[in-house]
């Protein structure tokens, strides 16, 4: 099973949100990684033929996505950012009626959606009203109605933004265990997120991939500029303002920095091994600071 993305570009007026990208995606978790406005969102719409590129292509298994259809369409499960519910429908009522968007027979469907609410753990109030469920219950319930159709896609945007931290870790959770024989594309912010479950990193800036590969490989790129030093409380306001931090820790009168920067920062600052949370921020803190 691929997923292949070849000169794809989308461009509204002057602005180009998806730039020449090309890569191929196969069976895996996919974390696309990159600040607001990076065009992720319209990378993802693409991908799940909400719209149409301006120049390229999107190729499932050798065949434009766009001469598929609805073939291609009912292969897919999509969360988008802001899902959208019906605030007095029961949860079971609304997986039955996004399975009959989804054209399912009912009698599929009512097996589909008791199983998956049991997976996402909310059997237990299937009959309550949406509007009476907490945000990781809704983005539970999200998941849900993507998986209705046993996508072999599954396009997930932002979903765990506005979780608390239990939630999200099982969020993160549910993600994995839906994921197997799947191509799994996971769009956030959120670096933590990714770190743990995605075999293959895609990183995205103004439109286009400054680095893809697994996780362990593509945080090298910063290699030597990442930075650990300890100084007195009373610098690190000056400090702040010069450079990248990505950790402090304070300790009775001094405060343990963690700096990323192209050069050695301050003469007692030692090299430390980089994560992906520093690769993220290498390239999305504010210009200058990094320089």
């Amino acid at each position: 099973m691929e997923l292949q993305l070849e000169h794809l570009t989308k461009q509204y007026g002057s602005l180009i949100a998806v730039d020449n990208l090309n890569t191929t995606l196969t069976c895996g978790i996919y974390g696309l990684l990159g600040a607001n406005g990076s065009g992720k969102t319209t990378l993802m719409r693409l991908i799940c033929d909400i719209q149409s590129p301006t120049a390229g292509s999107i190729c499932y298994d050798g065949l434009d996505i766009q001469t598929a259809g609805e073939r291609y369409r009912n292969q897919l499960g999509y969360l988008p950012q802001d899902f959208g519910y019906y605030p007095d429908f029961s949860a079971y009522k609304f997986l039955m009626y996004m399975s009959a968007i989804k054209g399912l027979s009912k009698t599929f469907a009512r097996e589909r959606s008791l199983q998956l609410l049991d997976e996402v753990d909310l059997l237990q109030v299937k009959d309550k009203k949406i509007k009476t469920f907490s945000g990781g219950m809704k983005q539970r319930l999200g998941i849900a109605q993507a998986m209705l159709n046993d996508p072999r896609i599954l396009i997930l945007d932002e979903p765990t933004a506005g979780l608390d931290p239990k939630e999200r870790v099982r969020f993160r959770n549910l993600i994995s265990s839906f994921s197997h024989n799947k191509i799994v594309l996971l769009s956030t912010h959120i670096v933590s997120d990714v770190e743990y479950i995605a075999g293959h990193i895609l990183m995205m800036k103004k439109g286009q991939f400054i680095h893809e590969g697994k996780p362990d490989k593509i945080i090298h790129r910063i290699d030597g500029k990442v930075w650990e030093c300890q100084v007195p409380n009373e610098e690190v306001p000056t400090l702040r303002e010069h450079y990248t931090i990505s950790n402090l820790r304070s300790e009775n009168n001094m405060t343990i920095l963690r700096i990323i920067h192209d050069s050695q920062p301050l003469e007692s600052a030692i090299p430390a091994a980089p994560n992906l949370e520093d690769l993220y921020l290498y390239y999305f803190s504010e210009e200058g600071k990094k320089i």
